[in-house]
């Protein structure tokens, strides 16, 4: 029984030997070419994306107090939550505020907002109030 085995086992050995020879890797060249006008669509979509005011989509304030601490507060945020960007420290007279987020639904920002309580339970989700546009 164990010269059967044996001798498939040596069959199969040799085989692979022989066929390890008779593999080879293919090379190949990829050409790409491009309508001109995507590059038109793109440089559009770049315009568009600077011109809406993300400043009034919807955030998550994580602290309210004096600067050294909004650091801390802010640090401490981005080393547990880097999945949620950006997070800025914005002054209102008389303390400083971070903001976490910009969050185009409500439904969006309740869901940040039950992961960041964990952390921070003082959190609450607020739109900013709106910037005067300079003439």
């Amino acid at each position: 029984m164990r010269f059967l085995a044996l001798e498939k086992i040596t069959i199969l050995a040799v085989s692979a030997f022989f066929y390890s020879g008779v593999v080879n890797a293919q090379q190949g060249e990829i050409n790409i070419s491009q309508d001109p006008e995507i590059d038109k669509l793109l440089t559009y979509q770049k315009e568009i994306n600077q011109e809406t005011d993300n400043d009034n989509r919807l955030k998550i304030q994580i602290f309210n107090g004096k600067l050294r601490n909004a650091e801390k507060v802010k640090s401490k945020f981005e080393a547990k939550h880097r999945d949620i960007v950006p997070v800025n420290i914005k002054f209102e007279t008389p303390n400083y505020k971070v903001w976490v987020g910009n969050f185009r639904t409500s439904l969006e920002a309740e869901r940040y907002l039950i992961e960041v309580k964990e952390t921070f339970p003082n959190a609450f989700v607020f739109t900013p109030p709106k910037k005067k546009k300079k003439k």
